[in-house]
This record gives structure tokens, C-alpha cells and sequence, in this order.
């Protein structure tokens, strides 16, 4: 009698390099038999992937494995992976009885050599053969870890030091996902600037995997400003493929705070290297994370911070209220800004950022964009999405097939956040 295939669901919090984790997890457990379910009550194996990086993301992860812990069946194995697993080790599985296995963010790195000892008796292997993905859009990880140890980033403490990995398995890799059915990839790394495998630097791993038949595009993040290099914009502007999008994080636009940060790096810095950017590569869409409520943090530093914006004029933003995270440098800082503060200074830089984006996406209207369609809407509109060469989001209404397909089309309208193209008539 042929056994029923065993079923994993996945949920991840956090960061693209949490979601290329994951794209691995089940990938290494479809090797071995196991389908992916949307819903948790189908699933033998529930893992849970989280973040560390903020309190409200380790908050938000661990209220959901609590629910897994005390909804699932006998059968059911509950798995918690990832940065938070990373930081709290097996202590987890005391705190929320019914967590089976811990897996931190740096064991990861190792799992396909482990994933069989890690599954139990009670696995039923399946088809050994891996799926197609059907990913149009895949992710990438270039190099783990991180050295820059910023002040109020746990990272480097739950993923380990910084290392790379080889240029040819990268390449190898991204033919592999190619032939799968990706046409846009995505490299990732706490500070993709600083790749380094010998002396292929991140320039060269660029021009390598845009010479692979097919792969239509190329992304990239994170970029750190003290590392993106002349040699590195000039590869970005010199090859076709490489989307005109770079995520360059400022996290303030004082060099006071930034140094107590310990960013690397100055304001004045940055707006040289973010000139330098759009003098070579003209339309770049530059986005960027910031972080207002910093200890210290004046009127002045946070006046500092809203000018930088209205000069630099980012596409968009990730904005967010420092979050004081156990373990790192910050957590040792006197003079926290109150939080009725932090929450004032970040609803006044939204709103400025709210009308820059805007404009962005009002100027495109009556232009032409070149997109790359991945799905439709899941509304009742059952719109095509996609993404436009930079980082702009894209809806078209049409009853053709268009996962995988670039259209270049015009912009017809702006909802603000999102663009809406449409054909041409004839």
C-alpha cells in the first residue's frame, strides 16, 4: 500500500535572507518526500522560521508558535528555526512545551548535511526526484553573516561572523534556479558590498551570473554605504541586466549618531556616495532603512535625519522606532528618547516619505516600463503584478497568462503606491 506523502508548512518572519532560508528548508524536505501545505492543520511538520532583529518581530514569531504548541495534534512535529532560535537556544523548548527541535540561524548554514538525522523515525519518505519551483523571482544568499556590528543590531551575534561563499557554487546555483523557471534573482547578504570569494570582489560575482543564459534580471541586498565602491556603480550602469535599484540603509542623517551607531561611516558620506550613484546610473530608484528614537537622539539629529530625506529623496523607505535588543552595544546607552518621542519623530518622517514616494510614482504616469509579471491579485480584480526595472510595483488588468512574462508598457495612472499600465490600443 503506498503511504500518503508527508506535508511541512512553513511560516517565516522577517528578512529576505529568513525567506531564502525557508526556500531551502522546504526544498531539502521536498527532496525527501514532503509536499508544502498552506494549511497548518495538513502539515506533519510545522516550522516556524523567526527574526531577532526587532522586539515586535520576536514578539509576533513567538506568539504564533505558542499557538502552534498548544493547537497541534499527536502527529504533528513543531520545528522553530532562525535568528530567534539562534538567540535563545533550548531554553525555547522550556518556555513553550511543545517545541520539538530548536535550529539556529548559524546551524542553518549546515542543514543540508544534517536534515536526515534531524527527522525522525516517523518520516515516510516519498519521491527523491525536487520538484520544479515555479519561482519566477528566486532568492540567492551570497555570503552569511555579518562584521560590522552595529550598535543595535543583534545580527552578527545570531548568524556568526561574516564569511562568503564560492563564486562557482553561486553560479552553478543560479543556473540551477534558471533552469527551474527563475528569470529574475535576487542576491542576498547582511552587506552584499563586501563579498569577497579570492579575488572575485561583488563586481566581478555580478558580471559572472550575468553572463547565464536566461536569467533575465539581477537584484541585490543589502548594501552597506562605507562599501559600495566606484568600480561597483560602474558594473551596476555598464550591465543591462542588473536592475536600477540599489537599498542603500542610512539608519540616520546625523554623523553623531551614526558614530553611535558605529555605521562607518559620516551623513556627508553617504550624500557623496548617493551623488555618485545618480550621476551613473540615471532613474535608480535608491531605497533605504532608517531608524529615528536612537539613544542620545536630539531634535537636531532627528531635523539632520528629515533633511537628508527631502535631499536625498529615496523612492521609499523602511522607517522604524529604535527597539533596544539584550545583547548588543546599545542596550548599554543612557539617555533613551521617551517613546511618545520616537513615535511622534517616526509618524512626522512617514508622512514625509509618504508625499516623496508619491511624487516618484506620480511622475512615471505617461511613461513606459519595462515589467516583470509574477502573479495576480488574490481580489476580486485578479489584476497581473509585477515590477518595474527599479523597485516600483506594477498592476494590469488582462486575461492573458503573464507569470514570467517583461512587457514594457505605458503608465496610465498612480494610485500612489502603485502603478497602473496598460496596452497600447490599436
Amino acid at each position: 500500500m503506498k503511504l500518503p506523502m508527508p506535508a511541512v508548512y512553513i511560516e517565516t518572519f522577517g528578512c529576505q535572507m529568513n525567506v531564502a532560508d525557508s526556500t531551502m528548508v522546504e526544498e531539502l524536505l521536498a527532496e525527501r518526500g514532503y509536499s508544502t501545505v498552506k494549511n497548518v492543520l495538513q502539515a506533519d511538520l510545522i516550522i516556524v522560521n523567526t527574526c531577532s532583529v526587532r522586539e515586535r518581530a520576536e514578539h509576533r514569531a513567538k506568539t504564533r508558535i505558542e499557538e502552534f504548541a498548544r493547537q497541534k495534534k499527536k502527529r504533528q512535529r513543531l520545528w522553530v528555526i532562525g535568528c530567534m532560535a539562534q538567540r535563545a537556544g533550548d531554553a525555547l523548548k522550556k518556555e513553550i512545551p511543545g517545541i520539538d527541535l530548536v535550529i539556529g540561524a548559524e546551524s542553518l548554514e549546515y542543514i543540508a548535511s544534517d536534515i536526515d538525522t534531524l527527522l525522525d523515525q516517523t518520516c515516510r519518505p516519498g519521491s527523491i526526484s525536487r520538484p520544479d519551483s515555479g519561482r519566477i523571482t528566486d532568492f540567492l544568499p551570497i555570503m552569511r553573516g555579518c562584521d560590522n556590528f552595529c550598535a543595535y543590531c543583534i545580527v552578527p551575534y545570531v548568524r556568526g561572523r561574516e564569511h562568503s561563499l564560492p563564486a562557482q557554487q553561486l553560479c552553478d546555483e543560479a543556473r540551477k534556479m534558471v533552469s527551474r523557471g527563475a528569470r529574475e534573482i535576487t542576491l542576498l547578504g547582511q552587506n552584499v558590498n563586501s563579498y569577497r570569494d579570492g579575488s572575485t570582489d561583488f563586481a566581478d560575482l555580478i558580471a559572472l551570473l550575468h553572463a547565464i543564459d536566461g536569467l533575465s534580471r539581477i537584484r541585490f541586498t543589502t548594501s552597506h554605504p562605507k562599501d559600495i565602491s566606484d568600480k561597483l556603480i560602474d558594473t551596476i550602469a555598464g550591465l543591462p541586466r542588473v536592475c536600477r535599484h540599489i537599498h542603500l540603509p542610512v539608519q540616520s542623517g546625523s554623523s553623531t549618531i551614526l558614530g553611535l551607531m558605529n555605521r562607518g561611516y559620516t551623513a556627508e558620506h553617504y550624500l557623496e556616495r548617493i551623488d555618485a550613484i545618480q550621476k551613473r546610473i540615471p532613474g535608480v530608484d535608491i531605497t533605504t532603512d532608517v531608524m529615528v528614537g536612537f539613544p542620545h537622539e536630539t531634535d537636531r539629529d532627528f531635523e539632520l535625519t528629515l533633511d537628508l530625506f527631502r535631499q536625498v529623496r529615496f523612492t521609499a523607505a523602511f522607517m522604524f522606532a529604535f527597539s533596544l535588543r539584550p545583547g548588543t552595544k546599545a542596550a548599554a546607552l543612557k539617555e533613551l528618547v521617551p517613546e511618545h518621542v520616537k513615535k511622534e519623530r517616526l509618524k512626522i518622517l512617514v508622512d514625509l516619505q509618504t508625499e516623496i514616494t508619491k511624487a516618484h510614482y506620480a511622475a512615471m504616469v505617461g511613461k513606459r516600463v519595462e515589467v516583470l509579471f509574477t502573479h495576480k491579485q488574490e481580489r476580486k480584480s485578479k489584476a497581473w503584478m509585477g515590477q518595474d526595472y527599479g523597485c516600483k510595483r506594477v498592476l494590469f488588468y488582462c486575461q492573458d497568462t503573464l507569470a514570467g512574462t517583461i512587457l514594457t508598457l505605458p503608465v496610465v495612472q498612480s494610485t500612489g503606491m502603485t502603478l497602473i499600465a496598460e496596452r497600447k490600443k490599436t
